[in-house]
């Protein structure tokens, strides 16, 4: 089966997230491949989808969702790409699942100058035990959606905020 450039991108989007809704989809592939003379509407992105679900046997679509057969859904990782599209406009420039908890997902974007983030869950672990590196930025969410009374966090660490409509409001730790 031939691919196109998007439908290529969309698997590749798949292996490194397992899962991903199909809107978190839309935006990734529209952030990636957009142009004035070439929009990404939902019509092309449901035909991009149905020849995939039929060209190969590894993908699946149901119920806003779409993965690879290996894989399961978490919606902790869901949260964290919700996050990472809204920290980077729908365009990071390189992104993948962390398999070293509390960690979810690793991504990077910036102009010249890749920023490095990391989206951790502090249900999985307190906030003091992850390490990390020298330019990274961790930002955190707990399944409540809710900051924990008294959370303090280390520097360039943030907690992210599960607003009522699904979107995000951040908060940024005291220090340098």
């Amino acid at each position: 089966m031939l691919l196109s450039i998007q439908q290529k991108f969309i698997l590749d989007t798949l292996k490194k997230l397992g899962c991903v809704r199909r809107r978190q989809l839309h935006t990734l592939v529209r952030g990636r491949f957009q142009q004035d003379s070439f929009e990404i509407t939902q019509a092309r992105m449901d035909a991009m989808l149905r020849q995939l679900r039929m060209g190969t046997s590894d993908v699946r679509v149901d119920d806003g969702l779409v993965w690879l057969s290996n894989a399961q859904p978490d919606s902790r990782r869901l949260e964290a790409i919700d996050v990472m599209l809204e920290l980077t406009g729908g365009k990071p420039q390189e992104f993948s699942a962390s398999r070293e908890p509390p960690r979810l997902l690793c991504f990077a974007y910036g102009g010249d100058e890749l920023r490095p983030f990391s989206v951790a869950s502090l249900d999985a672990a307190p906030a003091k035990l992850l390490e990390r590196g020298k330019a990274e930025r961790i930002v955190w969410i707990a399944d409540s959606g809710a900051s924990p009374k008294g959370l303090t966090l280390p520097p360039k660490h943030f907690f992210a905020a599960r607003q009522p409509d699904g979107t995000h409001r951040f908060y940024g730790s005291n220090g340098p």
